[in-house]
């Protein structure tokens, strides 16, 4: 599958149409460096507090089971570059004002910034976003890309960078570096993985 065809189940994934930018930062190859220690990462676009916080988010959007979390493949440095380097400055704005807001609600929620929360606090206060997000784009069909509420945009770039790094297309989802033939139905076993975008 190509990198256009893992656009579209992106964009399926999340339910919302993808923007021109995070188009253009996966057909460029948009990867992060990959530090491996959290505590070494200093962000491009995110402050080193808000960095960490959000590193929580994604952490706690996709955690680790029995597959790796979004820590274990830095999506957190995948949103940090992207904002950084795939938005333009009216979008950065946007993003970095979204961001804000979502921490100081947390903090209106909660008492204390989302890192001191617990992680029942944390996992309550996103699927609370997510929902109210969710609930706010369904009552208004037909949105445009820039009315999206910032958290479907936020979840939107940690999922795509998750199922499009290369730890997870090759060990986690089914991966064939070679197609075959095209078979457009295939039975389905149960248990079997997904296709790697």
């Amino acid at each position: 599958m190509d990198r256009r065809e893992a656009i579209k189940r992106t964009a399926l994934l999340t339910g919302f149409a993808l923007s021109g930018s995070v188009i253009s930062a996966v057909l460029q190859g948009c990867q992060p460096e990959a530090k491996d220690n959290l505590a070494d990462w200093m962000p491009s676009f995110f402050t080193k507090e808000d960095g960490m916080a959000m590193a929580e988010m994604t952490e706690c959007i996709l955690p680790r089971t029995d597959t790796p979390g979004a820590k274990d493949v830095h999506v957190y440095e995948f949103v940090d570059l992207m904002a950084q380097d795939c938005l333009d400055a009216e979008d950065q704005q946007k993003f970095r004002d979204g961001f804000t807001k979502l921490l100081a609600d947390c903090q209106q929620a909660n008492g204390k910034p989302f890192a001191d929360c617990s992680p029942e606090e944390q996992l309550a206060f996103l699927n609370a976003q997510d929902k109210a997000a969710v609930d706010f784009a369904e009552a208004n069909p037909g949105l445009k890309k820039e009315d999206y509420p910032f958290f479907l945009t936020f979840k939107q770039l940690i999922l795509l960078g998750y199922f499009t790094s290369e730890k997870i297309g090759k060990e986690v989802l089914a991966y064939l570096p070679i197609p075959g033939r095209y078979e457009p139905c295939m039975p389905y076993e149960e248990g079997t993985p997904g296709w790697a975008l």
